[in-house]
């Protein structure tokens, strides 16, 4: 028998960020815990440690058996761990899941393959080693199966994981699977939609608030698809304040009783992420992807006038048949709606994904190794592939991060938002800055100068106020702080009530509409506070903004 009557049973991962926690280990110790094996342990590491020090770590506790959850973004260091483990425990039984190798074509010598769910798979494997047995090749087979022995849905927390998460994102599901079939994803493999107990769910949540856990992220590929449930689960998340909770919602499911609710909802304390991938029917026909491209936006719409949800939606460069300009145009369209932050991915060829299929036919270039991701197609050539890259390097630093909304928005008045981005990438190859990382205040600097703000005093003011609103700072950029000494303005002051946020004259007054200024021409200067609260509450969290008498 292994490791005597109590085997020492370790599962770890690798993640991408300490911040992270993993879901599949709990699942996976509670499973094991359940079918009578008591000495199962979980650990975390992240992808950035060296993985001697992780093996060290390990082998420290002396494990019988170990699981290894493998993922897209950890598959190298994985498997570099798994040498170096299992040359230093040669005795040391090894099993490897998760997405990133359950399409593994051959079945491998030295450690076991565990595809799909894992839970029933990882406890039958753990019979067999605690009997000391071999499994016959078709049960390794049938491991190796991807979408077979799906489990029971057990929730993953117990009381061991609490105190670890504070400060951390728990991720949680209400549910497992995916109704739709759009061939880029994984999930388009699982059809069938299963549901976690609404109590059990609830319950964790309390625990997890309790124990000073404030940003929760729901897995769920869909968790919309009954829209009762999602609205009294929302409901009922209310009132854990200063708590943020992420979702992945179909924007053209959120009916109008859904919209009504959402109107009501705390401001900031959720975010949707909505994936619109490509807004060219055509290129949605050949991924099989059902969407209304105009209820979808206008829902999006209603949302972002609603100001109460934090909007992230998805875009993906690359998809079968897509033209440069066909994609541009989808970008544009999009980001007409003005969603707080907008993801320009490029199509991955995840192993086992349908997308494959198209490899041939679409003559795909892709690269070998994670993240699979496309260089080109027949459609779209290397070098715009390598635009679109600088492209949405350069959208993530001045648009995603929203430290240039206002400014941006000013500019896209007269300027096609395409045309605007393409001039900040020559202005960053004309400074040889590509390769280089850049200060705030370079940024800032680098904008003022490629767009000309400082002959426009609403552009100038837009920008001065985008600095003090979008970043906890008690101080301008020397080359806006240069300006204001230029136009006779004395040593700025701090605001009386902190005595630290800085007092800045303006050309404008400052009114709101919702989230967005209005600028009103001033006869002499304005001077406004600009304060943050000492910590972010909400995926929405504002500035107080008062005016002060000079």
């Amino acid at each position: 028998m292994l490791g005597g009557m109590n085997p020492s049973i370790g599962i770890v991962t690798l993640n991408a960020k300490f911040i992270h926690s993993s879901l599949s280990l709990r699942y996976l110790r509670n499973a094991a815990r359940r079918a009578g094996f008591e000495n199962v342990w979980i650990r975390e590491f992240i992808i950035n440690q060296p993985v001697w020090k992780i093996a060290a770590e390990i082998l420290k506790q002396s494990p019988d058996v170990l699981g290894l959850s493998v993922y897209i973004w950890n598959r190298k260091q994985s498997f570099e761990l798994l040498e170096h483990l299992q040359k230093q425990n040669p005795e040391m039984k090894i099993a490897l899941g998760g997405p990133e190798v359950s399409f593994e074509a051959e079945i491998p010598d030295g450690y076991t393959l565990i595809a799909g769910e894992g839970e029933t798979k990882w406890v039958e494997y753990l019979n067999f080693t605690a009997k000391g047995e071999s499994p016959q090749r078709d049960v390794l087979e049938h491991w190796n199966t991807y979408g077979n022995d799906q489990p029971e849905l057990h929730p993953p927390y117990i009381e061991e994981d609490y105190p670890t998460l504070k400060n951390r994102y728990a991720y949680i599901e209400a549910s497992r699977g995916c109704p739709y079939l759009c061939s880029f994803c994984l999930s388009a493999l699982d059809k069938k939609v299963r549901y976690f107990d609404d109590a059990e769910i609830r319950q964790q949540i309390q625990r997890l608030f309790q124990n000073g856990t404030r940003k929760i992220k729901f897995v769920d590929r869909t968790f919309n698809l009954q829209p009762k449930r999602m609205m009294n689960l929302m409901q009922w998340l209310t009132q854990f304040d200063g708590t943020e909770f992420h979702f992945e919602v179909v924007g053209d499911l959120l009916n109008d009783d859904m919209m009504r609710f959402l109107a009501t909802v705390p401001q900031g304390m959720f975010q949707f992420e909505i994936g619109i991938q490509t807004t060219t029917e055509e290129v949605q026909d050949t991924i099989h992807r059902k969407q209304s491209n105009a209820k979808l936006f206008k829902t999006i719409q209603a949302l972002i006038q609603q100001d109460r949800v934090h909007l992230h939606c998805d875009l993906i460069f690359g998809l079968p048949g897509e033209t440069l300009d066909e994609l541009l145009e989808s970008f544009t369209e999009v980001l007409k709606l003005k969603p707080h932050e907008l993801q320009l991915g490029f199509l991955k060829f995840l192993p086992g994904a349908p997308i494959r299929d198209q490899i041939e036919s679409h003559e795909y270039r892709y690269l070998s190794f994670p993240p699979y991701e496309f260089l080109s197609h027949k459609n779209l050539s290397a070098e715009e592939v390598r635009f679109l890259k600088q492209f949405a390097e350069v959208f993530d630093l001045f648009y995603n991060t929203q430290r240039f909304q206002f400014s941006l928005d000013h500019l896209f008045q007269n300027q096609a938002p395409v045309e605007v981005f393409r001039k900040l990438i020559s202005a960053l190859e004309k400074g040889n800055r590509v390769l280089n990382a850049l200060s705030l205040d370079h940024q800032y600097r680098i904008f003022a100068e490629t767009f000309k703000l400082d002959a426009d005093p609403l552009a100038w003011d837009l920008l001065q106020l985008d600095y003090l609103y979008h970043q906890r700072s008690y101080r301008l950029p020397g080359f806006m702080t240069a300006r204001l000494a230029s136009n006779g303005s004395s040593r700025p002051k701090t605001w009386d009530v902190d005595r630290k946020t800085m007092v800045v004259p303006f050309r404008h007054t400052l009114e709101w509409q919702g989230p967005e200024p209005n600028l009103i021409p001033a006869p002499s200067p304005v001077y406004y506070a600009v304060a943050h609260a000492e910590v972010d509450t909400s995926y929405m969290s504002r500035p107080r903004i008062e005016r002060v008498e000079a």
